[in-house]
């Protein structure tokens, strides 16, 4: 046999081995750091998503139905919403605010071009930053159902569309007055709890929404949730069937009274939740008690499936955070440090342990903080620095 011949034979032999033993090499060098990538990987999936839900954002709906001086603390009950889902971290683009009359601007109002929810005058709900999506006469029966089923005028802008999809939770927050099964608005229309029902159904049928949480502060609140037959809505009001929604405490530089009673205590409850909280509903719902709403507010589940215990509180009032593992961003860990590469272990930013290197959203209108201290040993009329 040639010498040429016989060298390439000898190859044929020696490669498959060679190939073999390379690959068992880096198999033993890279197995160790591939799997603890891998293990850190499914880890933070398992913290940031529940396999068993597509939930992916949060929207608000926030409706103030009266007009009038004398019905300030509807918009005060709005506007205290308003700026607790802002500081919780939706986004005012994820906010669609409607407000039936402008109290800030009205003559009888002795604080100019500000609206408070509380006789300390701590906080001003109006503020600077403010977006009011439909004001006055635009708030209708007709212009709630257009931004719940999405059916608009052509032209209508981007600002006043609730452009929600299938993996959207829904806070829709109704005050005003109202009686059974139905809310005034205006003073001169009247949404029927069918009405909301119905939308409710075509937001179903159009994979508008995953969840929803519906809340009426009114006389009467629950009967607006007894029409509802969509899955997934789970409703409270602020009274039952028969029952008055009482105002909270009367501000005597205003003359009026300034919030109601289940607003006012449910502010007092949210003080003390942030962005990263557990805090669940049955808890919440479990403070309004008679004795401080003076009414019977019970969530209605009919048309509610998971239990009120694994529902937290920032499903629907708080900012959607999803993690997207990296391969290259788990290097760190298989040094046995416990935290990524190059980045501080959690919590380790300037102001010490806990949550504090996270910066709160823009829209954040008092430090995390603040409110919890607040919100500990005192009522929402709070001492200095007040409540929300």
């Amino acid at each position: 046999m040639p010498p040429t011949r016989h060298l390439r034979a000898r190859r044929r032999l020696i490669s498959p081995c060679v190939l073999r033993l390379a690959a068992a090499l880096l198999a033993l060098l890279l197995g160790p750091r591939c799997a603890a990538a891998t293990g850190a990987g499914n880890a933070a999936r398992a913290l940031f998503s529940d396999p068993g839900s597509n939930h992916t954002s949060n929207w608000a709906v926030l409706v103030d139905t009266s007009r009038y001086w004398f019905n300030y603390r509807h918009v005060a009950n709005t506007l205290s919403l308003y700026r607790t889902v802002k500081r919780l971290g939706i986004p005012d683009s994820h906010i669609i605010l409607m407000l039936a009359d402008d109290m800030a601007c009205n003559p009888r109002n002795v604080f100019s071009a500000q609206i408070y929810g509380n006789e300390n005058h701590a906080l001003d709900l109006y503020g600077d930053s403010i977006e009011v999506d439909y004001r006055g006469y635009e708030v209708t029966p007709e212009n709630l159902l257009r931004v719940l089923t999405n059916r608009h005028p052509p032209g209508t802008p981007r600002a006043k569309r609730l452009l929600t999809d299938a993996g959207s939770n829904v806070l829709l927050f109704l005050t005003g007055h109202g009686g059974d099964e139905f809310l005034k608005f205006q003073d001169q229309f009247e949404l029927m709890s069918k009405d909301v029902a119905d939308a409710l159904g075509q937001m179903r049928e159009k994979r508008r929404y995953n969840e929803v949480l519906f809340i009426a502060e009114t006389c009467q609140a629950s009967t607006m949730a007894a029409q509802f037959y969509s899955p997934g809505v789970l409703a409270v009001g602020s009274s039952a069937k028969g029952e008055s929604s009482y105002s909270h405490h009367v501000d005597h530089k205003l003359g009026l009274s300034v919030i109601d009673r289940f607003t006012y205590h449910t502010l007092e409850f949210m003080q003390r939740v942030d962005v990263h909280s557990a805090t669940t509903a049955d808890q919440l719902f479990d403070t309004l008690v008679h004795h401080k709403v003076h009414s019977t507010s019970k969530p209605i589940l009919t048309n509610f499936a998971r239990p009120l215990n694994a529902v937290r509180l920032t499903d629907f009032f708080g900012s959607v955070m999803k993690a997207v593992p990296m391969g290259s961003g788990y290097r760190g860990l298989t040094g046995g440090d416990g935290g990524l590469e190059g980045e501080p272990e959690f919590g380790s930013g300037a102001g010490g342990g806990g949550r504090s290197s996270y910066r709160q959203p823009e829209e954040s209108y008092r430090p995390i903080a603040s409110v919890v201290s607040t919100g500990r040993g005192r009522g929402w009329v709070g001492g200095a620095g007040g409540g929300e």
